[in-house]
């Protein structure tokens, strides 16, 4: 017993190192087990492995810089297998009257987004400062992905010594608030110059593009952007990344109707044995990433080394009490 009452504290503290309590672990970890985010109502299907990585980098690369309005330098709009696949992104939000309309109207539906934020929205004490900030920890705990729009919407490739001010500064922010560092980065203006690039490759940030666009900060009508959705849409093959602005009120008012064609498209191509449109989540383009490792697993595997001989010898004596 006193060899027993020596070492049981320490086979606590190796229990406690080995198997971290709930809620513990790094950045890395909480993001990895983000909840699981789920495949839209309107169509069958899976979600299909999906990756990022440089389409056209070779010439991408060589342009200093380039603004592209159509999309990022550095997207892979999907393999041309014939799936047909919808990926929902929203820009530089959180705004208090739209995004929680948009949240509503996902979550009745029980589709994953992508929320690419501002920081400058995020900073301040006013109460509409901390609504906001309320505003994206509800975002993140329904599971949607919050990534990183720069704190104040700058070009980038125009202002290449606000790049790390901008990025690092709205990461924090965000890892602040929702307790997880972003994954994704979107440039505004879909700038995309050799800075940037090494400025997110240092970082570890995977620039995400789009190609449907309906420019809603001039076609502001619901009208307008349904038009051309549905139109781009029907021609739709491999993955497309929509990008709708959750600050602007025609696109809140779109969604919904966008959302409800669509259910009613893919019903008719599973009829006629054509491909639906999937709308698939933020799986598809987040990184997979190794944990960590804090050093603290070589103290812990000699710890464990060192007490194992006692703790063979207790065993017997353990279940005999």
């Amino acid at each position: 017993m006193p060899l027993l009452g020596r070492t049981l504290p320490l086979v606590v503290v190796v229990a406690a190192l080995v198997f971290p309590t709930q809620g513990g672990g790094s950045d890395v970890t909480r993001a990895a087990v983000l909840p699981a985010a789920s495949t839209a109502a309107a169509g069958p299907g899976v979600n299909g492995p999906g990756a990022v990585d440089d389409a056209g980098a070779a010439a991408g690369a060589l342009r200093t810089p380039v603004v592209s309005p159509g999309h990022g330098a550095k997207t892979r709009f999907g393999a041309s297998d014939g799936r047909r696949e919808l990926l929902l992104s929203f820009d530089d939000g959180p705004d208090l009257k739209g995004t929680p309309l948009i949240l509503e109207e996902l979550d009745r539906r029980g589709l994953k987004a992508i929320f690419f934020v501002t920081g400058w929205r995020l900073v301040g004490q006013r109460p509409e400062d901390m609504a906001r900030r309320d505003l994206l920890r509800k975002i993140a705990s329904h599971g949607h992905l919050v990534a990183n729009h720069t704190f104040s919407h700058r070009n980038l490739c125009d202002n290449p010594d606000e790049q790390a001010s901008q990025i690092d500064g709205n990461s924090e922010i965000i890892a602040q608030v929702t307790g997880v560092r972003p994954l994704l980065f979107r440039a505004p203006y879909g700038a995309f110059c050799r800075s940037l690039d090494a400025a997110l490759a240092a970082r570890e940030l995977v620039d995400i593009g789009w190609n449907l666009d309906p420019q809603d900060w001039k076609n502001n009508t619901p009208e307008r952007i349904f038009n051309y959705l549905t139109g781009k849409l029907s021609h739709l093959e491999g993955r497309g990344i929509l990008l709708l602005h959750d600050t602007h009120g025609a696109s809140v008012r779109a969604l919904p109707q966008v959302l409800d064609w669509l259910a009613r498209e893919n019903h008719r191509a599973v009829r006629e044995g054509r491909a639906p449109i999937e709308i698939i989540d933020y799986r598809s383009v987040v990184p997979t990433r190794p944990l960590a490792h804090s050093g603290l697993e070589v103290v812990v595997g000699r710890l464990v080394d060192d007490l194992a001989p006692s703790l063979t010898r207790l065993w017997p004596a353990a279940r005999g009490l």
